[in-house]
């Protein structure tokens, strides 16, 4: 089901720099011109594509209908590989890593199998007060 769309130029802001972005309580991460974007309640998909055409989508979805976003499923859609999703259509599959301590990756799926990486990544937006 669609939902209503925001009006054109809603929480959209200009590029700037990353210090520019924190000064107005966005976060700041590496020394790169950065787009803020304002994130609405209810589910929204962000669509984003390089210069060279390569696609990469953000869900910020909500735990309750028209709720705020609590998680974010990441999806690459051109690495030429699909697997089955749950009813059968393909599913974009896509090689990620983690990064942890120290340089860690702790999760890389570079050399795993086809049916074993990642369809979809997901972020959850949990705040250290949220139960487990």
């Amino acid at each position: 089901m669609d939902h209503p769309l925001p009006p054109a130029g809603a929480g959209q802001l200009s590029v700037m720099t990353g210090d520019d972005a924190h000064s107005i309580g966005f976060a700041r991460f590496n020394r790169v011109p950065t787009l803020p974007v304002e994130i609405p309640d209810g589910g929204f998909t962000l669509s984003a594509k390089t210069s060279e055409g390569l696609r990469v989508t953000f869900y910020f979805g909500p735990y309750r209908t028209d709720g705020p976003p609590r998680f974010v499923d990441i999806q690459y859609h051109d690495a030429g590989m699909t697997v089955p999703d749950g009813d059968g259509t393909p599913a974009p599959v896509f090689d990620m890593l983690t990064i942890a301590e120290k340089g860690r990756h702790p999760y890389d799926s570079r050399k795993s199998a086809i049916s074993a990486k990642p369809s979809i990544a997901v972020l959850l937006l949990d705040r250290p007060d949220d139960p487990a």
